[in-house]
């Protein structure tokens, strides 16, 4: 009884997690798709802007330390670990390296000889500064895990765009978000191969529910990245805005679809590839979800994500963006997911027999949830690092439950039978060796 008792509870739980029929569904993963690791874009692009550097609010003070550095007690975290000894590959706009933030090339899929080393929209050098930024005795910023090293691919730019490109408007497959997704998926198959034991990959691609886009690519490299490789990847929930309409919350009325498959609208990705990666939505400093933080159920946890202070390309605090009708604070998905990704490096020193699985478990599982549970939100709660790096956490299964195809094995072709030839060879060159000796024993009594 207790064996059916057990098969009973599982396929109600599997009933209550799984999309009800005819929802949208995480997309089925074929290993068999994996793109080449081949860095470069799609097609030559073009600088068509200026670049734009990070900057000040009139009157900020950096003395302190950030609100997100106190709310997260990282002081008190990083007394169990700092990140030494772990990679961390930032997906991005590229790094503009300073003595605090000494990002490493990685490789460039727009501008190649840059080498990942140059941002022209400030968003990768932020993002990576609040993963690894290293102290200075100047101000109180320093980043979650000060002693990681960073690896930096520039993927994605604001202020380039294709030559001559010319999109077919009715394929969603031609449009900048495809080729985005497209090399996004190269570019998470070198870093892996670069040995990134962290992958942060801050941006989000959005796309309606009824013009889906070819992404096969792109979950054949997260699978390699993840289940090869051994790679934590922490993505971001992303921003309304532009295509990133927001999805409605779950219907009440349909138990069976507690995280609301069945209402989604807009598709994220690369989001949408929890649990297989962790998708990190943005907080602000009330801990209330920010209202611009794209919601789903995808969603994994939450982390700070407004008026934050980073890095500027001279290795100084900054706090604001230029914006086309001022300065604009630092905020958004981007820079939460920067958080995890910093506390995964120092989850990964100090607890390095952890495969990817069981560090976004161990994340999840010591998140704190204002409501307990999950939503589609903050999914299971704002980060604790302390929690994290301390908390007696069952490390849970080595791999996360997500649909991947199986590449069958080779068929075995049996060579061709090349018996009867070896045989005629072997004859000939037996007949011609017996005619040769004959003919030189002729020729030797001949001189007789």
């Amino acid at each position: 009884m207790r064996r059916v008792g057990a098969l009973l509870a599982a396929v109600v739980l599997a009933l209550l997690c799984a999309p009800p029929a005819g929802a949208v569904e995480p997309p089925v993963i074929d290993p068999a798709a994996l793109p080449p690791d081949e860095v470069g874009p799609d097609q030559p692009m073009e600088q068509r802007h200026e670049c734009r550097a990070p900057t000040v609010f009139p009157d900020s003070n950096f003395a302190d330390r950030p609100w997100a550095s106190d709310y997260l007690k990282l002081a008190e975290a990083r007394k169990f670990a700092t990140g030494a000894g772990v990679t961390v590959a930032v997906i991005d706009t590229g790094i503009n390296a300073s003595p605090r933030v000494p990002a490493e090339p990685g490789g460039d899929f727009v501008d190649p000889p840059a080498n990942g080393m140059s941002d022209c929209d400030a968003h990768g050098t932020l993002v990576a500064s609040i993963i690894a930024g290293r102290p200075a005795p100047t101000d109180a910023f320093v980043g979650v895990a000060p002693d990681a090293r960073i690896l930096s691919l520039r993927q994605t730019s604001d202020f380039f765009q294709f030559v001559g490109a010319r999109p077919n408007p009715n394929d969603p497959n031609t449009t900048q978000t495809a080729g985005s997704l497209r090399s996004l998926a190269r570019a998470v198959v070198h870093a892996a191969n670069l040995g990134a034991q962290v992958i942060n990959i801050s941006e989000a691609a959005c796309y309606k529910v009824t013009r889906p886009i070819n992404e096969t690519g792109l979950g054949a490299a997260i699978n390699y990245a993840v289940n090869v490789k051994g790679a934590v990847v922490v993505v971001a929930a992303g921003n309304t805005g532009e295509d990133c309409t927001q999805n409605p919350p779950p219907d009440p009325a349909v138990p069976t679809d507690p995280r609301g498959w069945g209402e989604v609208k807009t598709i994220v990705s690369p989001a949408w590839y929890s649990p297989m990666v962790l998708t990190v939505a943005a907080i602000g400093q009330n801990g209330q979800p920010l209202p611009s933080s794209m919601s789903g159920p995808w969603v994994g946890v939450a982390a700070p994500g407004a008026d934050l202070v980073a890095l500027g390309y001279d290795g100084n605090p900054v706090n604001a963006m230029r914006g086309d009708d001022g300065l604009i604070p630092v905020a958004g998905t981007s820079y939460a997911t920067a958080f995890v990704s910093g506390l995964a490096a120092l989850l990964k020193q100090r607890f390095p027999e952890l495969t990817p699985a069981q560090i976004i478990n161990r994340i999840t599982a010591t998140a704190r949830h204002p409501g307990g549970g999950v939503d589609n939100y903050v999914g299971a709660g704002v980060i604790d690092p302390v929690a994290a790096l301390t908390w007696d956490v069952p490390p849970g299964p080595e791999k996360a439950e997500y649909k991947v195809k199986e590449i069958p094995p080779p068929v075995f072709v049996p060579p061709p039978d090349r018996g009867p030839i070896t045989i005629v060879v072997v004859i000939g060159a037996s007949l011609a060796f017996v005619l040769g000796v004959g003919i030189l024993a002729r020729r030797a009594l001949r001189r007789r």
